[in-house]
């Protein structure tokens, strides 16, 4: 039986071998290293490309995105983020159309102001009223704990 395997594995080797696997030529001609005839390239035309500029087509039938809607991310930002609640150790979001991330930086930004040397650490985010989402950052120093 392994005779068989062995043998059938071999023929499918060398059958691979003779047929031609389009413009890269037989398996021989990569192992040799020779050019198949698609590969040639004579040396005195000089190959010349035109490019055009594209020019992005508007489809009515597409979807227009999200974030088309707003001037500027700081505009966006302005429209979705209101801080509601701010402790001398804690600051709350609410915030929609607006990334985590995004409001992690502005939680990082405030517990810089409050103390360099503490960080924003978020506690919570929960879903609110009409599908907007609090988000709660305690200014800790992690280094000290």
């Amino acid at each position: 039986m392994k005779k068989l395997i062995v043998i059938g594995i071999a023929a499918l080797l060398c059958s691979s071998c003779q047929f031609e696997t389009g413009p890269y030529g037989t398996l021989m001609d990569k192992i040799n290293g020779t050019k198949t005839v698609s590969e040639q390239v004579p040396e005195s035309t000089p190959v010349v490309m035109q490019t055009e500029p594209i020019t992005p087509q508007a489809d009515p039938s597409t979807p227009k995105l999200a974030h088309t809607k707003y001037a500027s991310d700081a505009d966006r930002y302005r429209q979705n983020i209101v801080v509601k609640v701010i402790g001398e150790d804690y600051i709350v979001y609410e915030y929609s159309d607006v990334r985590i991330d995004d409001i992690a930086t502005l939680a990082s930004a405030f517990c810089y102001e409050t103390d360099p040397d503490k960080k924003a650490y978020l506690r919570d985010i929960y879903m609110y009223k009409n599908h907007k989402r609090r988000a709660t950052f305690d200014c800790v120093n992690l280094a000290s704990k």
